[in-house]
């Protein structure tokens, strides 16, 4: 009403206006009989339930239309399609990444919005009028988190370890590129370019460079991350990243109308780097300082650096820029790995990739134009701007893979290697689709070449790890050309050991068998031992040599302090005839045994001596731990060593040198077999030594006649114990060799445990007694078969000893020159 106008309101005009007034207050939003549309803030969140009902005596907004819940069933939709994907391909074993699976559940979301009208209720959860986008805000916010996270894990000094081949690969697969790019762009008429300037400088920029961590996650996918092609393609990735980074800086004065203008924002871009690298790095490394050694960090220090998260993207997107790359730069700028670096990653990765990324990558499907992709698809592009999209994106893709496969091959990489890593590098994903989505919403780009450059997106993502799989056999990774067993070595030949350690109450036990073997100047003994810390907050997998990485504040090798100290002082001090060389290796749990075995075939080592997954009490009758981690890393390396293998269950101090007169008693468990004889093989290198007295105790079936396999196995059996004997330094026989029959696996356990507390270590094949009257009805009692059937019993809790036990299998395959 205008004022001084004193005619009262019509009685229609204030029923209307009381419940526009009445619908607002209830239930948030109301729509005026003017037409016009108000929302209450905050938002109302929810319905009012049975309330709506019994004092307005009217039905409220259908419950998918409040804020809530509508944002619920988002999530849930969501999350059960990318899931449903995921698994499906899971299970056919198929290598698709999880964000493909991510990206075709916003491919079906978006089909069935179309199929389902205008009026379903399945448009109006995903676009309902009037209103803000809520998961599309919230799938932006864990975008913004993933690239953080994503500077967390990236290894920035990793271009400076990187090998001249990984680098010269990254530089020209972004290079070479851009460069042809820009000279095609340069000599083409300008009628006939179909594309503006920022539509091709943002294809070119992005389809030519190579994300490291899209890298990294594919690897890890694939199994690749410890491969030696991984390993370079890390590094040429990092390279590649930099690279980019470096052309972004140098474009922005440049494709500034006002040359000022570009400078004065170059130097804003810059001085937020000096911000974040100068102040804010050096800032944590203090807090990190003042804790305690193994504390968390505290959860102000997290909320701390949330805060900052979400100031630099506010910082570059007041500069016009991609917000996200502030997120980026402080990431790369907080110290990695535990304590800080670890935490935040553990904290925020799951939650963000599992539940809040997908509904950035559904918000991302739905804005694709299905129309376009039909005429791609089937080669009936409508004009000529599309054909160019797709044209460019081919001729880049081209030139990627050539010039990825060209330049390692020059650098004598092997061509089906090179292909596999020109693969790797032109792989694509969620940093290229975000960046997509960046420019589409500030017009950069039009809806048809966004949905152009998301369908390459997709196919690349669907089929360019199928082929990589399928190039790329992983049993085949660590086959070694030539035998590496004990039973190989001659009996006074050097031997090389790698020795695994995790934890500090692993290294009394592997030092002890170490002084217990043999070793001298004619016979000498080479040890590499390797630290396993568990890889945290980081993507890439670290070997650290302590050789060329000294002990200091900063090195990388504050973890792995006790092992040195304690392996050199072994050395020095008690057998210098023993060299040792320590190394650290910082992996994923899943994948620790893929370096273990790189290691060990590097290296040329004949045995790898694991500790057991469990670990006992100090009085040697109680287990204290059970790692299902050391387990599987032990499990894995049995399958894929290139070389023999031990583990070591020790519930006894192995060597008695340094405490009493008595000899160390070992008893070597033979029935037959491969593995048997590579355990006999160590126990006659331990028998060497003047403390050790070895008995070898045969089983024999009991009632049978001996088969020609166990003919030749008892002839190599006598013989090794004769030459044993030839080679002790006092002339007497230092082995007793007893021979029992065995009727069945009652027998041998009834044997064994008569046997417990005569011996101070055992020492058994893996494979002893299978498919043998010595283990006839205890197979079943096997409960880690990584031990084997004796191998197990003489582990168990139940065995009355606090024997040790040595379990050896020999080298499994060999592989043979074509």
């Amino acid at each position: 009403m205008e004022m001084g106008n004193d005619a009262a309101p019509a009685d229609g005009d204030m029923a209307r206006e009381m419940e526009w007034v009445n619908n607002l207050a209830w239930y948030g939003e109301a729509s005026r009989y003017d037409g016009l549309m108000c929302e209450s803030h905050p938002a109302k969140l929810y319905s009012n339930g049975v309330w709506e009902k019994i004092i307005l005596n009217v039905t409220g907004l259908q419950f998918w239309q409040y804020r809530l819940p509508c944002l619920e069933m988002v999530i849930l939709l969501v999350f059960v399609l990318w899931q449903f994907f995921a698994i499906f391909f899971k299970k056919l074993g198929l290598p698709i990444p999880k964000f493909a699976s991510m990206m075709l559940a916003g491919l079906l979301l978006n089909v069935l919005i179309i199929v389902s009208g205008d009026g379903s209720i399945l448009k109006d959860i995903f676009f309902h009028k009037n209103r803000v986008d809520i998961p599309g805000c919230l799938g932006s916010f864990g975008f913004m988190i993933f690239w953080f996270l994503n500077g967390v894990k990236m290894d920035a000094k990793r271009i400076f370890k990187a090998e001249t081949h990984a680098r010269v690969t990254g530089f020209a697969a972004a290079a070479l590129p851009i460069t042809v790019g820009l000279v095609i762009y340069k000599i083409k008429p300008a009628e006939r370019i179909q594309l503006k300037i920022t539509e091709f400088n943002t294809l070119l920029l992005m389809e030519s460079l190579t994300s490291f961590s899209e890298i990294a996650r594919l690897l890890i996918d694939l199994g690749m991350n410890n491969s030696s092609v991984g390993k370079v393609a890390l590094s040429a990735a990092v390279v590649s990243n930099m690279v980019g980074l470096l052309i972004f800086l140098i474009m922005v004065p440049i494709t500034f109308p006002s040359w000022l203008e570009g400078v004065i924002l170059l130097v804003l871009m810059i001085f937020f780097m000096v911000i974040v690298f100068a102040v804010v790095r050096p800032t944590l490394f203090k807090i990190i300082k003042r804790k305690r050694e193994g504390m968390p960090i505290d959860d102000k220090h997290i909320y701390g650096i949330l805060v900052l998260v979400c100031l630099s993207c506010i910082y570059w997107n007041s500069l016009g820029q991609f917000p996200p790359l502030g997120a980026f730069f402080l990431g790369v700028a907080i110290p990695s790995g535990p304590p800080i670096g670890s935490a935040l990653v553990e904290r925020l990765e799951s939650f963000n990739f599992g539940i809040i990324l997908p509904l950035f990558m559904s918000a991302c499907m739905l804005r694709i134009d299905l129309r376009v992709w039909k005429e791609v698809l089937t080669f009936n592009i409508s004009n000529e701007k599309k054909l160019a999209v797709v044209s460019l994106v081919l001729l880049i893709f081209l030139l990627k893979l050539s010039i990825s496969i060209v330049v390692p091959y020059l650098f004598k990489m092997p061509l089906k290697e090179s292909i596999l890593l020109s693969l790797i590098m032109s792989h694509k994903g969620i940093v290229e689709i975000s960046f997509y989505a960046f420019s589409f919403g500030l017009e950069f780009l039009d809806r048809a070449t966004f949905s152009i450059l998301v369908l390459s997106i997709l196919l690349n993502s669907l089929f360019l790890p199928l082929a990589i799989r399928f190039l790329y056999d992983p049993s085949k990774q660590f086959m070694c050309y030539q035998k590496r067993s004990l039973v190989s070595t001659k009996i006074n030949g050097a031997i090389k050991t790698l020795v695994c350690i995790h934890r500090p109450d692993h290294i009394s036990s592997m030092i002890n068998l170490l002084e217990a073997s043999y070793q001298s100047e004619e016979s000498p003994l080479t040890c590499y031992v390797l630290h396993l810390v568990e890889l945290q907050g980081q993507d890439v997998p670290t070997l650290i040599s302590h050789k060329v990485q000294k002990l200091g504040v900063g090195t990388g090798t504050e973890d792995s302090e006790n092992v040195i100290l304690s392996f050199e002082h072994f050395n020095r001090y008690v057998c210098s005839s023993i060299s040792i060389d320590t190394f650290t290796c910082k992996a994923n749990s899943n994948h620790m045994q893929d370096d273990i075995c790189w290691l060990a075939l590097d290296k040329a080592v004949t045995l790898i001596i694991l500790p057991f997954h469990r670990a006992w009490s100090i009085d040697r009758t109680a287990i204290v731990s059970d790692s299902e981690m050391i387990r599987f890393v032990n499990y894995n390396v049995l399958k894929q060593a290139p070389c023999s293998v031990g583990i070591l269950i020790e519930r006894h101090l192995v060597n008695k040198k340094q405490e009493t007169q008595q000899n160390l008693k070992v008893c070597a468990i033979f029935v037959g077999g491969k593995d048997d004889m590579e355990a006999l093989a160590f126990a006659k290198r331990m028998a060497r030594q003047e403390n050790v007295t070895l008995t070898v105790l045969c089983l024999v079936a009991a009632g049978k006649s001996k088969g020609w396999d166990q003919m030749l196995d008892t002839g190599e059996l006598r013989e090794l114990i004769l030459s044993n004997d030839t080679g002790n330094p006092n002339g007497e026989s230092s082995t007793i060799y007893l021979e029992e029959k065995i009727i069945d696996g009652a027998a041998t356990s009834m044997l064994l445990r008569s046997m417990a507390s005569d011996y101070d270590l055992f020492i058994v094949g893996k494979t002893c007694g299978e498919n043998h009257a010595a283990t006839r009805g205890i197979e079943s009692w096997c409960e880690f078969e990584e031990l084997g059937v004796i191998g197990d019993f003489l582990a168990s809790p139940d065995f009355p000893s606090k024997t040790s036990v040595l379990v050896v299998q020999q080298q499994r395959t060999i592989a043979k020159y074509h």
